[in-house]
């Protein structure tokens, strides 16, 4: 597990580098880690990754602000089925209000998060 979060810390710095103030590893396990990324503007990423055999299978990335309130989450839980692009989709402002999601890879989500904040 340690290569793979080294891996994705590198990914949250070369992404966001001048977003970023903080990175706190919360939870690491044999196969998931938990990380808070705490962002220039006060806001902050959680992340929640879960591997399988050395593959990303689930994935929440939620991204609040300042107040601790929903910018926007994203993963792939699967218990929307009627959206399109199952099981990825998007919390947009608060739980109940779903979004199929475009960004289906840590990498574009932050990037996404990237081009928000810029």
């Amino acid at each position: 597990m340690l290569p793979l979060l080294q891996a994705r810390i590198a990914n949250l710095w070369a992404i966001l580098a001048d977003l970023i103030t903080e990175v706190t590893v919360v939870r690491v396990d044999y196969h998931a880690f938990r990380l808070k990324v705490v962002l220039t503007d006060g806001s902050t990423l959680r992340i929640n990754e879960q591997y399988n055999l050395g593959k990303l299978e689930q994935y929440a990335y939620y991204w609040l602000d300042a107040d601790e309130q929903l910018r926007i989450g994203w993963d792939n839980a699967p218990h929307h089925r009627r959206l399109p692009n199952f099981p990825h989709h998007k919390h947009v402002s608060s739980q109940d209000n779903l979004q199929p999601a475009a960004e289906t890879t840590p990498a574009e989500i932050l990037a996404s998060i990237s081009e928000q904040l810029s």
